[in-house]
């Protein structure tokens, strides 16, 4: 009997989901192991067990009363490329429903590999990270990045005029400020719990469609980080990746029609994506309500 892991099947599936994942070259190749034993292994089992109850067609997860259905199996009647099709939709599918936890899990590998993390070096006879390998599921991976982002040590950074600046005030003591240099990143990550600071972003800072945000509270805490990208809102995190709180949402929300940000699903896709459906980001769950689809 073929291995689950050594089904023909199983790398495209991968290469799929970590296409999804949508990370630069030059942050993926140090980790692009790592996702596949961690993210790339649980997506893939979850996705064997849903072929052993309905290989054609899912239900969208949690939506018990009147749920959307969703074709899986890659349209085989197109004809060639019936694998690509298969698991292209899928990693759009599991994005959609579990992208906060699978970009967690990668700032956390992120993260463990630009410092050095010990537990890196704890391999198993294949070469994978036991740490990694004892995670058969994505709630498990969440509690490990979880543990792994607390357990980083931040020190002061001392920031001036260069590195951030304030932009709008939000109502009840909060403040929209704009993040422009390495040092403001990297101290929001640490406050924050969160990798934008390890070095994923730092090519961006000269983008300039591109955009990062931190709103402060009342004593100039960060509590929530925003990235934008060509006018588009494509994360919104609270710390440690967790959704904002609905207040911050709600303080965020006028700054995000007075800037004209829209959607991330609503920016224009290549046709060859076309019948795959809307593709969801962390952010889509975390719009506030004046930017909610209808």
């Amino acid at each position: 009997m073929v291995s689950k892991y050594n089904h023909p099947e199983y790398h495209e599936a991968v290469f799929r989901l970590t296409c999804e994942l949508d990370m630069p070259d030059r942050v993926l190749h140090p980790i692009r192991n790592l996702i596949g034993c961690s993210l790339g292994r649980v997506f893939w089992l979850d996705w064997l067990r849903q072929d052993s109850r309905d290989a054609e067609w899912m239900a969208t997860p949690g939506d018990h009363e009147d749920p959307e259905w969703h074709r899986i199996d890659g349209w085989p009647e197109r004809g060639d490329g019936t694998t690509s099709r298969k698991w292209s939709r899928r990693a759009t599918l599991w994005m959609q429903w579990h992208s906060v936890d699978a970009w967690h899990i990668t700032d956390w590998l992120i993260t463990a590999t630009a410092e050095g993390h010990p537990w890196l070096a704890n391999v198993d006879a294949a070469g994978y990270p036991k740490k990694l390998m004892k995670c058969g599921t994505l709630e498990r991976l969440v509690h490990e990045a979880t543990k792994g982002l607390r357990q980083r040590n931040p020190r002061e950074i001392m920031l001036g005029p260069d590195d951030e600046s304030f932009v709008l005030a939000l109502g009840a003591g909060h403040t929209l400020v704009q993040l422009f240099s390495r040092a403001a990143l990297r101290k929001e990550g640490l406050l924050m719990h969160h990798c934008i600071g390890q070095g994923a972003y730092d090519d961006l800072l000269d983008d300039p469609d591109v955009g990062f945000f931190s709103i402060r509270n009342l004593d100039g805490k960060p509590v929530a980080t925003l990235e934008i990208r060509g006018g588009y809102l494509r994360q919104f995190r609270g710390p440690a990746n967790a959704q904002p709180t609905d207040a911050v949402k709600d303080l965020v929300a006028p700054a995000i029609e007075a800037f004209g940000w829209q959607d991330w699903r609503d920016r224009p896709r290549p046709t060859q994506d076309e019948g795959y459906g809307p593709e969801a980001i962390a952010i889509l769950t975390n719009l506030p309500p004046a930017r909610r689809r209808s």
